[in-house]
Formats: C-alpha cells, structure tokens, sequence
C-alpha cells in the first residue's frame, strides 16, 4: 500500500490533483511496488499516476522538470522495511557490538531497494533475477556496491557466504543497461589487499565510467569480537603499500579521463601517518559518506568561512571529536589563532571505550564516552561543538541511546551541532 499522508498545498503532487488519503495503485500502467516505485517516478519528468480514493479509481498525467520532487509525503507502514543480509561477513560491524544495546541496532540490511533510495552499500547477494531485471528495466542508478573482492573465491570467504553468486558479470549486466555503480572495498590485511586489490581495482575498473568511483577502507575492529575470526588490522606497512598502489592507478586514470576514480579513505591516511590529499583531489566527493574527502572537504569549508570572518566570538567552545581528526582540527584552529586574537577553543579527543580504542573515528561516538570525557575533562569550555555524524540521522540521539538533551543534563554544557567546515567556523568566529 502507498497511501499519501500529509500533503502541502503548494507541493507539486497536491498541484497535480493528488489528495491527502489517497493510495497509489499503479504507475504508467504498472502495479506500484513499494517506496522505491514512489523514488524512481518522483525523478521523471513525465509518468501516469493511478490512485483509488474512496473507492474510486482516478488517473492524473504528471508533467514537471525531472529535478523537482512532488513534494508528496507517505504514511509511515509505507517505507520499505530494510532486507535481511544473506551474509556473514568475517568483519561484519553488527556482530562485533557490545550485547544490550537497542534492537534497531543489530539489523543487518542488505537491500538493494535501499541502494538506490539512501545510497546504503549493498552485496547483490540476496536479489533473484525476477528483481535483477527490475533494476535493468527501471534502470534504477545511481546504486551502491560493496565489492570487497572480484575474486570470487575471496569474495565468498569474506562475505561468509558460499553461495555468492559471481560479482563481475552481475555488475556488467547492472553497467550495459545504464545503471552507475559506485563501490567499496573494506580491505582486511592477508585477505584482500596486495595482489588481490590490484585484481580488484583493474577488473572495476575495466567498467569504467559506468562503475565511476571506488572506495578502499580499511577494516574497522571493535573490541566485541569474542567468537569471531581473528583478524589483523590495517598497520602503516599496510597502509602506506595500498595508498601507493591507489594514488598510482588513481593519476593513470586521472591523466585519461580528468578523474581519479579510485581511493583511500581518510583513515587509510591516518593509519599511515601520511599527510591527505588536496580538495581537488576528491572530484565531485561521490565517495565522502565512506570516509573519503572528509578531511579535505572539511579544511575547504573552514577556510571558505574564514576569509569571511572578522573576529572571535567571546564565548568559550570546545569542539569534541574522535582520535582521527582530532589533530586536523587542531590544525585549523591554529591558523584560526594566527588571523584572531581571542580565539578561546580547544579540543577534546574522545577515546571510543564503548567500540574499543581502536574505533577511531568521530561518527561512531557514543553519548556515554562524551559525557565521560567532558566531565573529566579540566579545560572543557561552556559550549560543546559536536559534528552531526555523531547523531542518527532523523533524531537527536547517540549510538548507545542517549539523547541530546541527556547529554546536556550530564555535563551541564551547552550543545551546539555543526555539520561541517564551514559551520564549525561560523560558531567561533564572527563575521
């Protein structure tokens, strides 16, 4: 069922002849399926739409610029319920949570449908052909991959799945019908790195520009792993050798085709000691919600900002944040100081003991660690600067439960969320 909620009367659906209650039953002549049907047709510029409204079947022909959306709003049974992975991936982030935590955060998706409405990483492993050639038909694009290994034995033995059907010919038939894949290794040392990788990245590349980008991430380890298979993790040896390789092949395109198409994360660079890339570096940043362009794109939107600014602000702030970027951000407040007398900020490095030291990064955070930190923490400032990665996307809640407003009642702190560069400057620094 797609029975419409809410709907604003300057939306383009309402415009349309579209009514609050009324259910989508078909598009273009075709039964609707699901949210995804609702995503695909809302990118069209023209389609037929088929509702039943108190028992009457009505038709309305849609006309609009591909890039505006109808504005229409659906009730909440209608959104898809996320697919269950087929896999058992050895470094699955799921299994490796501490017990006890909140339900939500043990489900393991794998939908596809997903891929093409949030931009969620998928395997393929669990899609039937009948779907398959929904994705051909639909040429639903762009879509998000997680590859890890075109060696299929390899891929199997990651993905802890015997049954993985072949990746590369499932991406060339996603490819020839027009669809644009971008995708993602999670590179584990001893298993899919060195000669493997290079494997990898030629064969993608080889549907090149179809497949248009590619992520190498390192193996993120908690430290909840008990019963699960011992895995290294990314040292600098390792870490440094893969950087090489990528930032080599990365130019070769680059001098061919005026993009890099593959890359590092950023914390490949950390874990490498090595200093990151540029902003141009990063094209149009497609691969940033894996990690790849944060830092980069966050020392861009800080100096965009700070050519504006005039003076500091009188409050004091302390920006928390995890061990990666913590010294960046100590970069960007010095050349912040350098411009401003008063500059009164400082950082406060959050270890991650709920994941374990070794989970570095500021969006895996929990709301607990913070709340320890900051009142531990002699220095901290009366405002706290926290980036929104920290937070689910559609609540104002923390990994571990806790709620903003609980986190404010815990350290008697004001909170402020900044979402990127250009934000974490504006809070300091007046114009």
């Amino acid at each position: 069922m797609l029975k419409l909620s809410t709907l604003d009367k300057h939306s383009l659906a309402y415009k349309s002849g579209l009514r609050s209650g009324d259910e989508i039953v078909e598009f273009n002549g075709e039964k609707a399926l699901d949210m995804l049907d609702v995503a695909y047709y809302d990118s069209q510029s023209e389609f037929n739409v088929a509702v039943m409204r108190e028992g009457q079947r009505l038709e309305f022909a849609i006309k609009k610029d591909e890039w505006d959306s109808m504005g229409w709003d659906f009730c909440e049974q209608c959104y898809i319920e996320p697919r269950w992975c087929a896999n058992k991936c050895i470094f699955c982030f799921v299994d490796q949570l501490p017990k006890g935590q909140r339900k939500t955060l043990y489900v393991k998706d794998d939908d596809w449908r997903l891929s093409f409405a949030t931009g969620n990483y998928v395997t393929l492993t669990n899609v039937s052909e009948r779907e398959i050639q929904r994705m051909l038909d639909k040429k639903f694009s762009p879509m998000y991959i997680s590859v890890h290994a075109t060696d299929d034995e390899m891929r199997r033995l990651l993905l802890g799945n015997p049954k993985a059907q072949p990746i590369m010919p499932l991406l060339k038939r996603l490819t020839d019908a027009g669809i644009v894949l971008h995708t993602q290794v999670v590179m584990v040392p001893g298993y899919n790195d060195g000669e493997v990788l290079k494997k990898t990245v030629e064969d993608l590349y080889s549907l090149y520009p179809m497949v248009e980008t590619l992520a190498i991430v390192p193996v993120g380890l908690t430290g909840h792993r008990e019963n699960l298979p011992c895995l290294p993790t990314v040292d600098s040896k390792v870490a440094n050798e893969t950087i090489d390789f990528v930032e080599h092949f990365a130019e070769g395109v680059f001098a061919k085709h005026g993009k890099h198409f593959v890359f590092c994360s950023d914390e490949m660079y950390v874990y490498a000691n090595r200093e990151l890339p540029d902003f141009d570096y990063y094209d149009d940043f497609e691969q940033i919600e894996n990690g790849v362009g944060l830092i980069a794109d966050l020392r861009y939107q800080f100096n965009l900002a700070l050519e504006d600014s005039a003076k500091a602000k009188k409050e004091g702030f302390t920006i928390v944040t995890g061990v990666s970027a913590s010294p960046y951000i100590g970069q960007l407040l010095d050349i912040a100081r350098k411009q401003f007398d008063g500059v009164n900020v400082n950082v406060l490095t959050v270890v991650n003991k709920f994941f374990g030291s070794s989970v570095t990064v500021a969006g895996l955070l929990t709301g607990g660690d913070i709340a320890e930190a900051v009142n531990g923490f002699g220095q901290c400032n009366e405002v706290l600067l926290l980036p929104s990665v920290m937070l689910r996307e559609t609540e104002d809640v923390f990994l571990d439960g806790m709620s903003l407003d609980e986190l404010k009642k815990q350290t008697g702190k004001k909170i402020q969320i900044v979402s990127d560069g250009y934000e974490l400057c504006r809070a300091i620094l007046e114009k």
